[in-house]
């Protein structure tokens, strides 16, 4: 059965176009994006495992080995159904860190290029064979299907083919950041096809060409010689390396990591992967029984890695060829797609770029995707010229082991990384160079026949094995003792952390001395050029939120953080940390506030990924730290630099300073008046400072400071400042001593009363006693006068004495009644004798018979100090006027005046202690609350209206009302005076 050449170009062509259309229609948004990602996508792609060999050759192994052709299936089955021990870390790494490849992953966790382009070089050396498996599958199958085609040919047209769709996959974009969607779904949809292939080849050997299960059981039990091939039981000498090989493929094979890892959907598709791909696979290895049944049967085992695709021609079925052809076709071009747009990404990034400087007056991105072009050609052309000189002497089983057990070397370097912090560049660089050696001298060269007798015996069978474990041994053995003879730097130790599982990435702890956007387009632009770099900052402040301008050391920091997780996808982590490493000052800083800050960000969205006691720690670390936050009292924390470590929210209220401003910054660069406060008592030995003074937005505030000592270590003292404020407590304090000083000369004043009345009262009688010696009217009538004189002495000594002892916080005493009209003219002159001599006018329209009972001494106090407010609050020539009101129960005196009025903020709290609007030194706030006191226990209410007049917005008065002195009363009052004058 001879297909035409033209029937053959164009199934193939349009083959691959209906992938690129697929690829296409989901970049352009024109599939559904439910479909397109979907987890399940992400599976299928997965599926790019099955290879051309596991396709084709797989068959060889089944025929040759029996039932071992199943530890492949096994081996990868094994790495999925453990992801979230392997491959859930390493994508959390990857994703974090904007990491692309096994060598990036590498590089970053060993902080080195030569560990990256080790990586690389070795990867690159190992997939050509892999790739060359791919060629080779093809360039012999056409020449089954068209004998007048050339293996030479086949293999030539078919490069330059997948070339083309290679560059129109993966290498329309400068950097392997931006996702390729399409990619992942053109992959996802080669991996249906070829599983719906084998299945439907598979289905037709059984039912068709075997007659079913029960024709199947018949024809086993006629041809029992059909059964030796898959029983003869695997060689126990080397299945179990073969296994842990195929096991480690499943997530070091570059087209493997980049599909699981750099190409990734949310993690949850990984977990759907630990069960979806070893259904995948053991759908195919279903397939493997019945066509190698169907193949003996119909005698189509002249080479038995390529039976699926001779089983149709000895049935003479052209369609079972095709399918055939088609479901190889799929299996090596995706694999070749991925391979090397993996491979270039890590060619470019760990041995182009740290070799070549961009050159001057270029388009950065334009160059570098030109670069990945010629990356992607050169992969492609040496994966041929291997197949033309090397790889077609070689079996497809034979090339696919060799390069299987070469990956399991990079399998000790990616435990280390995820579960041995104490694994260093020098032990990953000795491993893998003894376990290549081991492979190399014991694999490779004696099946190249380059040892030995010089023929090509193969790829050895018990021996080749044993130095296959040999190897892995060796690889092993030596990482372990290197690492332990020599330890790991402290930047490589910051990296395992990162890497560790469920661990954070520890933020570099070294100062960054840049102080705005352009500090870090002026560094990137040597090396990017100035639109580029300026490009990629100005995307790292979008995806942060963060404004331009001006940053603050926590935001420079997260800045660099991200700028080189994002210049890692484009230039690969050491070329992209070394861009930045200039921006570092001298080591020595390995303890900053804003690094533990940044550390308290990444927690707070790295909680849900923490279980058992790391999540109870983070619990209590979140206790805490909530204490220290809602403390009412100011907590600031220094390290041995004197740089702010911790700032709570009572000290950013106190400050008007938020953390994220202050962290990080040396506690002499904060604003005045702080730094005048905080600096001198962190730099003295006193543990306590009380009540020292500032001048704050025009107001004096009181802070009381503590200090504590932090002696973690010897070389490093932090310190602990406790900021507490004291203005209400100084305050209090003040208008209490305020007071005390106003009592005081109350009482000397009523002292002084006494002692006055004394030679006053000896006045007076002389006065009087005139009349007795003398007739003369002159000398009476100076008699007289100066009696008047001496009772108005009286009348102010007396008023004095009361007005001194109304001070008191007793309760009305006797109670009698009051003519209010007299009480306030009283009052009113008491207030006229102020030595400020007020010039207002006083004004008393009072009814002159408005009695009430009560205590005149407590009531001439609630007159003075009402009088003396409004005094205090008029104008010099304003006029206080004082009314009453009566009714049948209650008596109102209303005094009011011409004042700026009071704020209407300031009306519920006229009445609280020590609360005033008067100047410090003026008054005490306790002259209300005094009149309140008395008002209330006359059993009346007071209310204080404000302003008066609303027309003119001014003004105050003060309405006090009083229960009113009944006329019974009055009446017993009237007939006592009648019978005292009558007796």
């Amino acid at each position: 059965m001879n297909f035409d050449l033209t029937t053959l170009t164009l199934l193939g062509c349009g083959y691959l176009l209906s992938l690129f259309g697929a690829a296409w229609l989901s970049e352009r948004k024109r599939l559904p994006e439910r479909l397109v990602r979907h987890p399940l996508v992400h599976v299928l792609a997965l599926g790019v495992f099955a290879s051309a060999w596991t396709f084709y050759g797989i068959f060889g192994v089944a025929y040759a080995s029996g039932y071992a052709y199943l530890i492949s299936y096994l081996g990868a089955s094994a790495a999925f159904m453990l992801a979230p021990l392997i491959m859930v870390p390493i994508l959390r790494i990857t994703r974090r860190h904007q990491l692309s490849s096994l060598a990036d992953l590498f590089a970053f966790r060993f902080r080195s290029g030569r560990v990256g382009t080790l990586t690389t070089l070795l990867t690159l050396f190992i997939s050509l064979p892999l790739i060359s498996i791919q060629i080779q599958a093809l360039a012999d199958s056409l020449p089954m299907l068209n004998q007048q085609i050339s293996s030479t040919q086949a293999a030539a047209g078919f490069c330059t083919v997948i070339a083309l769709f290679t560059l129109l996959f993966g290498a329309r974009h400068a950097s392997v950041r931006n996702s390729h969607q399409g990619l992942l779904f053109a992959i996802a949809t080669e991996s249906l096809v070829k599983l719906v292939a084998l299945l439907t080849i598979a289905g037709y050997a059984l039912f068709a060409v075997l007659g079913g299960p029960s024709g199947l059981i018949d024809w086993l039990a006629a041809n029992p010689t059909a059964l030796e091939p898959l029983q003869r039981a695997p060689d126990t000498d080397h299945w179990q390396i073969l296994l842990l090989a195929f096991f480690a493929c499943a997530f070091v094979m570059p087209h493997m990591f980049h599909i699981a890892f750099t190409e990734n959907l949310p993690t949850e598709s990984l977990y759907r992967a630990s069960w979806g791909v070893p259904l995948f696979l053991l759908l195919l290895a279903l397939c493997v029984p019945p066509i190698l049944w169907a193949a003996v049967k119909s005698d189509a085992i002249s080479n038995p890695e390529y039976m699926v695709l001779q089983l149709g021609q000895a049935l003479k079925l052209p369609w079972l060829g095709v399918l055939a052809f088609i479901g190889g076709l799929s299996a090596a071009s995706g694999i070749i797609i991925v391979a090397t747009v993996a491979l270039a990404s890590m060619l470019q990034n760990h041995v182009v770029l740290p070799l070549v400087r961009v050159p001057d007056n270029v388009r950065f991105y334009a160059w570098l995707l030109w670069i990945r072009r010629l990356i992607i050609l050169g992969v492609l052309l040496g994966s041929f010229l291997f197949f033309q000189f090397i790889g077609h002497r070689f079996d497809l089983n034979q090339l696919g082991l060799l390069a299987f057990i070469a990956f399991l070397q990079f399998l000790p370097g990616v435990l280390a990384t995820l579960y041995w912090p104490g694994a260093s560049r020098h032990g990953f660089l000795a491993g893998i160079l003894a376990g290549f050696s081991v492979w190399g001298l014991g694999l490779l060269l004696p099946m190249m026949g380059l040892l030995g007798s010089g023929e090509t015996p193969g790829l050895p069978a018990s021996q080749g094995y044993a130095m296959a474990l040999l190897s892995l041994l060796a690889n092993a053995l030596a990482l372990v003792s290197i690492s332990m003879l020599f330890p790991g730097s402290r930047e490589e130790r910051l990296a395992a952390d990162a890497c560790m599982l469920n661990a954070l990435p520890r933020p570099s702890g070294q100062g960054i001395q840049v102080q705005s956007e352009a500090d870090f387009i002026d560094r990137l632009t040597p090396r990017l050029g100035e639109r580029p770099a300026r490009r990629e900052v100005r995307r790292a402040l979008r995806e942060l939120q963060l404004p331009t301008g001006r940053l603050t050391p926590l935001d420079t920091l997260r800045l660099r953080s991200q700028l080189e997780q994002n210049l890692s996808g484009l230039l690969g982590p050491v070329e992209a940390a070394a861009l930045l490493a200039p921006l570092d000052a001298p080591a020595g800083h390995d303890f900053k506030g804003r690094d533990v800050h940044l550390l308290e960000q990444q927690l707070e969205t790295y909680d849900q990924r923490l279980s058992g006691l790391a999540a109870e720690l983070d619990q209590l670390r979140r206790y805490h730290r909530a204490t220290l936050q809602r403390l009412p009292i100011g907590v600031c924390t220094l390290d041995a630099n004197r740089e702010i470590l911790f700032w709570n929210a009572e000290l950013e209220s106190y400050t008007g300073l938020s953390a994220d401003s202050t962290l990080g910054t040396p506690l002499d660069q904060l604003p005045a008046p702080w730094t005048e406060l905080l600096v001198p008592f962190a730099s003295t030995h006193t543990l306590h400072q009380s009540a020292q003074c500032i001048e704050l937005d025009g107001a004096r505030r009181w802070f009381s400071l503590h200090k504590a000592w932090l002696e973690d270590t010897p070389s490093a003292q932090g310190m602990v400042l406790l900021i507490e404020e004291e203005t209400e407590h100084q305050l209090m304090a003040r208008k209490l001593a305020h007071s005390e000083r106003l009592a005081s000369i109350g009482r000397f004043a009523a002292g002084v009363a006494h002692e006055i009345g004394n030679p006053v009262t000896g006045i007076a009688c002389l006065a009087q006693n005139l009349k007795l010696e003398t007739d003369l009217p002159e000398v009476l009538d100076t008699g007289d006068q100066i009696v008047d004189q001496t009772r108005r002495i009286t009348r102010i000594v007396q008023s004095l004495v009361r007005f001194a002892h109304t001070g008191r916080q007793e309760g009305p005493g006797s109670l009698e009644p009051v003519n209010l009209h007299a009480c306030a003219a009283e009052a009113i002159h008491l207030v006229s004798l102020d030595s400020r001599s007020r010039q207002q006018s006083f004004i008393n329209d009072i009814a002159p018979d408005l009695m009430i009972q009560g205590d005149l001494q407590l009531l001439l106090q609630v007159f003075v100090n009402l009088l003396n407010n409004a005094s205090d609050a008029s104008p010099a020539d304003g006029e206080i006027r004082l009314t009453s009101e009566q009714n049948e129960h209650s008596s109102r005196v209303l005094i009011t005046d011409t004042g700026t009025g009071i704020a209407p903020e300031h009306l519920e709290q006229l009445f609280e202690p020590f609360f005033t609007t008067k100047e410090p030194g003026k008054g005490t706030g306790l002259g209300l609350p005094l009149v309140y006191n008395i008002i209330t226990q006359h059993y009346g209410n007071i209310e204080i209206l404000s302003p008066a007049d609303k027309k003119q917005n001014k003004g105050t008065r003060v309405v006090i009302t009083l229960p009113r002195l009944q006329q019974s009363m009055l009446s017993a009052l009237s007939e006592a005076d009648g019978e005292g004058l009558s007796g």
